[in-house]
């Protein structure tokens, strides 16, 4: 029996954008401006930084060994924004202990701006080793688990926020995932877009099929995502039985929005009689001053 391995698992910060923010009028004569719309319209009434800070101060309390970012720490990739995602990522730890991936608001336009601002929290978006900030996969190694983080974060048409993987990521993600299965390494990847499950019409992962014939081939421990801002669980079909895929819910959204509350979910992993199990407990937020809820305690048993 190995020692036992914790973990936490957070999504959609949507840290808040400000007026001050847009003070370029040029960057919004694009897919910006209706997105800008939706954060000032809507958006901000639904994502709160309160929740975020009550939500991380329960995590850090509960110690775990890493922390997993899967996106959307911005809403509009303006500049503002990455200089306070790249701050709230320092606060949760080092690139040590820390590793975040980017979602589709992070990159909402593939333009040099939007490059620059994820550099800036390239130290957590790369691997054990690795100088390049925007290669993927990148992989961190903890003991006998690897953590594989993927980019699926794409420049879309307005109204979409569909993520894309591409070729060459699926081919890099085939070589990882079988020379740590020939290590029997636990194998644990991340990816913002939902791999598995029902797809948000426009906002899909475009290359789903390829990527669990990937899965299918080579197999992995555990897969996390963001981007549907609610928990679930899912699987694929992998060589040695099913694989789980589990979503979570935004860190930011409070009680009474008509939206998933907002939770962190914490893994435990550990490998007995040569055999990795995998526990889930999931940290729902109750309200402001008081203790996260224990929601659901799941056991995902990997073959």
């Amino acid at each position: 029996m190995s020692q036992s391995f914790r973990f936490a698992h957070v999504s959609d910060i949507h840290l808040p954008t400000f007026i001050g923010d847009c003070s370029r009028p040029g960057a919004f004569l694009n897919k910006r401006f209706f997105s800008a719309l939706s954060w000032f319209g809507n958006r901000r009434n639904i994502h709160h930084k309160t929740v975020t800070d009550h939500m991380v101060k329960d995590l850090l309390a509960r110690a775990p060994a890493h922390i997993l970012v899967t996106g959307d720490l911005t809403n509009l990739s303006l500049p503002g924004e990455y200089d306070r995602a790249a701050g709230w990522l320092q606060s949760l730890g080092t690139p040590i202990d820390v590793t975040a991936i980017p979602g589709n608001h992070d990159l909402l336009l593939d333009e040099g701006g939007a490059r620059d601002g994820l550099l800036q929290l390239a130290p957590y978006m790369r691997g054990d080793g690795q100088q390049n900030a925007r290669t993927f996969p990148f992989t961190k190694r903890k003991n006998d688990i690897i953590f594989i983080g993927l980019s699926t974060a794409i420049e879309t048409p307005a109204g979409w926020c569909s993520g894309r993987l591409g070729e060459t990521q699926r081919d890099h993600l085939r070589e990882v995932l079988s020379k740590a299965r020939r290590e029997n390494l636990c194998r644990i990847i991340a990816l913002h877009h939902p791999p598995a499950g029902p797809q948000k019409p426009r906002g899909g992962l475009e290359d789903i099929e390829t990527f669990a014939q990937i899965i299918a081939k080579t197999g992995a421990e555990l897969i996390l995502h963001g981007h549907t801002h609610c928990s679930s669980m899912h699987t694929l079909s992998g060589p040695d039985g099913p694989v789980p895929v589990m979503g979570v819910a935004s860190l930011s959204v409070r009680a009474g929005k008509h939206y998933p509350v907002s939770c962190w979910h914490e893994y435990e992993v550990q490998r007995v009689q040569g055999v990795w199990k995998i526990s889930l407990n999931v940290h729902r937020y109750a309200g402001r001053n008081l203790p996260t809820t224990l929601a659901a305690q799941v056991i995902l048993n990997s073959a």
